[in-house]
């Protein structure tokens, strides 16, 4: 206990120098960044005002930036970083490029209690209710009593139209309805969010950056692309998505419907993503269906060249920025300084010739001209003497 006690007494002495010492240095002063140093931050107390700190202190800064709290799960959910996901040409699956979207679209967490809410959604809207029995007014026949109340020996009966007789009417039978419920637009827009999100965090979602249309519509030339990419009902059958109809892949999976399917974006649900074992779609179906289920996109730039008119006909490539919906195209020249050096350049070369085709007749009229025209006199007058 007495070493314990003198080592303790030992590290007062010593901290209680070092702070006489500061004290001295600083005239009855402690720094600012002692003061904020000495501070125990709790989750409850508020924040040091940053006027009052020395911003020229780097001990100040370090220590400001380390106080920043990280990124909370509700500020992380609300604002997450963008996915990046690859473009394939098919049928290769030769990597194009990379695309960067929104991880409200493809990154979004499980949530099975939604999606079984949109299967089910989906499953009543399909269901057609024509499913009709006749009551016993629309059965065509008499109502006359068949036999008497009593005094037959058997049980009472009515007439032909009674349920317990054949050819009668059904007793509390099916009669036509709607089955369709209700579920809110953003539900149903985030159940396939979700859906996406899924088979993208699982490696199920192949994204092509062109259409798919195979070269032929055999059926076996489609069969070795499947068995290739192993795409075939041993690993899953596989879900074609496409923005119009294709009808070589169509044609080839006609008889493969072992192995997938082929749909139009317009006439895909939310079981359809969920019951393949992976989904093959094409870039501009999936941008559709994020723009019809709550993404924004940027608009789209598209690429196309343009000949320049000169005299000497010089080709400048140019790009045009479409705007999707738009009913003008805006044009701009992306690559302006190289088009301009170009026409420049091009300029110079055929005025040079020009220059150098002319130059024989250019000597010749002025060898005539000299020749024929007498030499010129001088007309201004001499300055008085």
């Amino acid at each position: 206990m007495a070493s314990s006690s003198s080592s303790s007494a030992r590290l007062l002495r010593r901290s209680g120098a070092s702070l006489q010492r500061v004290w001295s240095r600083t005239d009855g002063c402690i720094p600012t960044s002692y003061n904020i140093l000495s501070r125990r931050f709790m989750a409850t107390e508020a924040s040091i005002p940053t006027e009052s700190t020395n911003e020229s202190d780097p001990c100040v800064k370090i220590f400001e930036s380390r106080l920043r709290p990280p990124r909370t799960r509700q500020q992380i959910l609300l604002d997450p970083a963008p996915v990046t996901t690859t473009l394939y040409k098919f049928p290769t699956l030769e990597p194009i490029q990379f695309v960067k979207y929104d991880a409200k679209f493809l990154h979004l967490p499980l949530r099975r209690d939604i999606l079984h809410r949109a299967v089910v959604y989906e499953g009543n809207a399909h269901r057609l209710g024509r499913a009709k029995t006749k009551y016993r007014s629309e059965i065509v026949g008499s109502n006359r009593k068949l036999r008497p109340q009593k005094g037959t020996g058997h049980a009472r009966l009515g007439d032909v139209s009674s349920p317990m007789l054949r050819g009668g009417a059904k007793a509390h039978g099916p009669k036509p309805r709607d089955f369709r419920t209700d579920l809110p637009r953003k539900v149903y827009d985030l159940a396939f969010r979700t859906a996406l999100s899924y088979r993208y965090r699982k490696g199920q979602l192949i994204i092509i950056g062109e259409a798919i249309h195979p070269e032929h519509s055999k059926t076996r030339y489609m069969r070795q692309i499947m068995l290739l990419n192993r795409w075939g009902a041993a690993n899953g059958k596989t879900l074609f998505i496409t923005m119009t109809r294709r009808n070589n892949l169509w044609c080839g999976l006609n008889m493969l419907r072992q192995h997938g399917r082929a749909m139009k974006v317009e006439d895909v649900d939310v079981k359809d993503l969920l019951e393949t074992g992976r989904i093959v779609i094409e870039q501009h179906a999936l941008e559709w269906l994020g723009a019809k289920h709550g993404i924004a996109f940027p608009p789209r730039v598209k690429k196309s060249k343009k000949k320049a008119k000169g005299e000497g006909a010089v080709e400048a490539v140019a790009t045009e920025s479409v705007v999707e919906g738009d009913a003008a195209a805006v044009a701009a020249v992306a690559t302006a300084s190289e088009a301009e050096a170009a026409v420049e350049a091009l300029a110079e070369e055929s005025s040079t010739e020009v220059e150098a085709e002319a130059s024989p007749e250019t000597d010749a009229q002025s060898t005539l001209e000299s020749a024929t025209t007498p030499p010129a006199t001088s007309t201004t007058a001499a300055p008085p003497s």
